[in-house]
């Protein structure tokens, strides 16, 4: 299987660079090469691609401008040569972070680990049969837990925080890597949250309420968040 894969970076010989490199690696295509952010926004738009290399610090609109816009983002790896930005990463879900000058060997590593990880959701999604629960590891235990009985999951960081009616459990996961293997119950109404839709209780103006607890509707996730509200038969 080939991976559509789009490069957005201001600097022309990072983006030769990272074209060659793509170039160099059998299972993946070129879907296109963009010099800033808002260019990459109105290519996504058009032409949705499985994994974006993605620099920070561009002209117009920043790398991480693009990610807070785009309301379902691809797998995500930042090209960048600023260090400071490795927890921003971890908290939009990026897949790795690379710092220039990059070499083959470790864009390849970075490369790997996204095309095994839409390889498992693929996998996943060719499963006729699903179960009912999941398993998470924390520091010393493996917990299970029925996919009915979470209400919501929240990002920490590079952790996620399990929120049940009974237990609230940290694993260290990103909020993407879940997401895509939640059934279709689950919606992603924040960069930060995840609920279940069994479980809303109401919905106030940009906030859903569930038990005692409010979670934000934010402004790019709202759409895709009314429209299956909307699917469940709104009255």
């Amino acid at each position: 299987m080939n991976y559509q894969i789009l490069i957005v970076d201001d600097e022309p010989p990072a983006r030769k660079l990272l074209s060659d490199y793509v170039s160099k690696v059998g299972n993946l295509e070129l879907a296109g090469v963009c010099s800033n952010g808002e260019e990459a926004m109105g290519f996504l738009k058009k032409n949705p691609v499985d994994i974006l290399l993605l620099d920070i610090r561009m002209p117009l609109m920043t790398g991480i401008d693009l990610l807070n816009e785009l309301p379902n983002r691809p797998l995500t790896i930042f090209v960048t040569a600023y260090e400071e930005y490795a927890v921003k990463g971890y908290e939009l879900d990026v897949i790795d972070y690379l710092m220039k000058p990059v070499s083959f060997e470790r864009f390849r590593k970075a490369i790997d680990k996204a095309v095994e990880y839409l390889s498992v959701q693929v996998s996943a999604e060719d499963t006729t049969e699903k179960p009912d629960y999941f398993f998470i590891k924390t520091d010393t235990r493996i917990v299970k837990f029925l996919y009915s009985e979470v209400q919501a999951i929240e990002a920490q960081r590079e952790y996620i925080k399990i929120i049940t009616p009974t237990r609230k459990i940290l694993s260290l996961l990103s909020l993407t890597s879940i997401a895509n293997a939640l059934p279709g119950e689950f919606v992603r109404i924040h960069r930060s949250f995840i609920i279940n839709m069994r479980h809303i209780d109401e919905v106030q103006s940009n906030e859903v309420l569930i038990g005692e607890d409010l979670y934000p509707i934010s402004r790019n996730y709202r759409e895709d968040f009314f429209k299956k509200l909307g699917d469940r038969k709104l009255l």
